[in-house]
């Protein structure tokens, strides 16, 4: 039976450090048939199945899976016996990806945008207004937090306001996300995304400016992760979803409202508060 499995580039596993060979058969003489979901035997899955562990630095490889097995989730599948067939091309890889159909953009979950690799654009009127519309939005969320941070006396930009805000965009997301499909893989997206996107945005804006400002783009991450599932009615974030797909990375540090772009997070447009 065809399946996929992530290993690392020298195809070490990424949780067990055990070292594959492609061609070569394995058999678990003890295998484990029972409930316990982390156990004896190997694991691969479906195509869909991969965005529990791809992340830039892995590679996907084809696996032939026999002998008894033992199904918990897309994510978690294991068999008796396994043999590593061949490594994936990443251009094969994508176009995998892009036809396969599992209620949500999983190619972008495994290769999202990086709007600062995007070349710079002038911006226009355009921007500008999604910029504004983006500022209200965001706004509306501040101020649902902005009493529970001063009664804790928590930092605006403290990791638990984060937390809260997240959980703000993810609560709103999911009141409009088809929800099977959202709570199935949401952690799995969000893992991937953040290994893919988050860091190395995060670096290029806090060298353009500074670390105040990292709580508004990381609302923007967010953001444009809520755009890879499908919506009923039109996505609250989507003035951010559209910025950043034009190349721009809206950022706010109380007073100043900045777009970057380009490679090195340029501040091309500044707007004040209003």
């Amino acid at each position: 039976m065809k399946k996929y499995k992530v290993l690392s580039p020298n195809l070490t596993s990424p949780f067990q450090n055990f070292i594959y060979e492609i061609g070569k058969e394995y058999i678990c003489d003890d295998f484990d048939e029972s409930d316990k979901e982390c156990s004896r035997g190997f694991y691969a899955t479906d195509l869909e199945g991969i965005i529990y562990s791809f992340r830039p630095d892995r590679k996907v490889f084809e696996v032939e899976m026999y002998g008894k097995e033992k199904r918990f989730s897309q994510f978690k599948h294991r068999w008796e016996k396994q043999k590593i067939i061949r490594e994936i091309p990443e251009n094969e890889l994508k176009e995998l990806l892009k036809e396969c159909e599992v209620g949500y953009n999983i190619y972008e979950a495994c290769y999202p945008i990086n709007p600062f690799l995007t070349p710079i654009k002038e911006v226009t009127e355009k921007e500008i207004e999604l910029l504004k519309k983006w500022a209200s939005v965001r706004e509306s969320f501040r101020d649902s937090l902005s009493d529970s941070v001063r009664e804790s006396g928590r930092d605006l930009f403290s990791d638990s306001v984060r937390d809260s805000l997240r959980d703000s965009l993810r609560d709103s997301l999911s009141d409009s996300v088809m929800d099977p499909v959202w709570y199935s893989v949401k952690d799995s997206v969000w893992d991937s995304i953040e290994a893919s996107i988050w860091n190395p945005v995060w670096d290029s804006v806090r060298d353009s400016v500074w670390d105040s400002v990292w709580n508004s783009v990381w609302a923007s991450v967010w953001a444009y992760t809520s755009s890879l599932f499908p919506t009923e009615g039109k996505n609250t974030f989507q003035p951010c979803i559209d910025l950043w797909k034009l190349g721009f990375v809206p950022s706010f540090d109380g007073e100043i409202w900045r777009l970057h772009a380009g490679v090195k997070a340029e501040v091309v447009y500044t707007m004040e508060e209003k």
